[in-house]
């Protein structure tokens, strides 16, 4: 009987090292998957790029091959890769691809791209690094010829808001919108306005009512974005300083310049 007992507990351990030994084999060291799998958005006419990467627990001795399938609503039409697949150097890590929207004037509507990691020279896929089974990521294409006439703007104030102010003129120099200044609040303050636009085009003027500071702002149509600004006004050569609204320029000393950082003008269109 105690033999048996012996027996049993030595099967145990075998179990127990069995275990162990492939917690290290699928270690992190060998496997590949994304870097990142978040999902993402892109506006067709935005000109950025999305970027996909491939990550290896170690390096390895011989550039790793990474093969990838890609489903989703997009036609392939609607992008641009840069590869059919990803290459990681020997000695290396990572790799990576970019993806481009195209973009067109059709109504096509969003459409959804998912990559998926298939296969890979030799290493399994997803099952080690902190992001473990990280082996598909969404990339949203966003259709930027979708009808949308409710703008947001957001302005991101310093702490003096009250020398903020902007308009928004038609294309016959009319204003349709206006907004300023606001309060001054330590730290600075973000003010969110809101308002319809008729289908044509536009300029967004950003104001300084001192031109020492500027507002960072984000004008917006859902997920369109018509215009934004960190803050650094950079003038408007040959602006009319009588088209300027209340309470207009009024610098700490000298005279009134339009083209020293007083103002900002953006063009954009609404569904054009």
């Amino acid at each position: 009987m105690k033999n048996i007992f012996k027996l049993f507990a030595f099967s145990f351990i075998l179990m127990t090292l069995g275990c162990e030994e492939e917690t290290i084999i699928y270690g992190n060291s060998t496997f590949v998957q994304l870097a990142n799998s978040n999902n993402v958005s892109v506006v067709e006419n935005s000109g950025q790029t999305v970027t996909v990467a491939a990550i290896l627990g170690a390096p390895q001795s011989s550039d790793v091959v990474v093969n990838f399938d890609i489903s989703g609503s997009a036609a392939p039409s609607r992008y641009d890769l840069s590869a059919t697949s990803f290459t990681i150097p020997a000695g290396d890590t990572s790799g990576s691809i970019s993806l481009t929207p195209i973009d067109n004037d059709d109504m096509d509507g969003d459409a959804e791209i998912i990559f998926t990691l298939a296969s890979s020279s030799g290493l399994p896929i997803g099952i080690g690094g902190e992001g473990i089974n990280a082996i598909s990521k969404k990339i949203t294409i966003v259709d930027d010829n979708v009808p949308c006439n409710d703008f947001l703007l957001t302005v991101n104030n310093d702490t003096f808001g009250s020398e903020t102010f902007w308009d928004i003129l038609d294309g016959d120099g009319n204003t349709v919108a206006s907004g300023g200044t606001y309060s001054d609040v330590s730290g600075g303050s973000t003010e969110q306005e809101t308002f319809t636009l008729e289908d044509g085009c536009y300029t967004f003027r950003m104001f300084d009512f001192w031109g020492d500071n500027g507002a960072g702002f984000v004008l917006q149509c859902e997920a369109l974005i018509a215009a934004e600004d960190n803050g650094t006004l950079n003038g408007i050569p040959g602006l009319d300083v009588s088209t300027v609204p209340s309470p207009g320029f009024r610098p700490a000393s000298g005279p009134a310049d339009p083209y020293d950082g007083f103002a900002e003008a953006y063009d954009f269109c609404v569904n054009q």
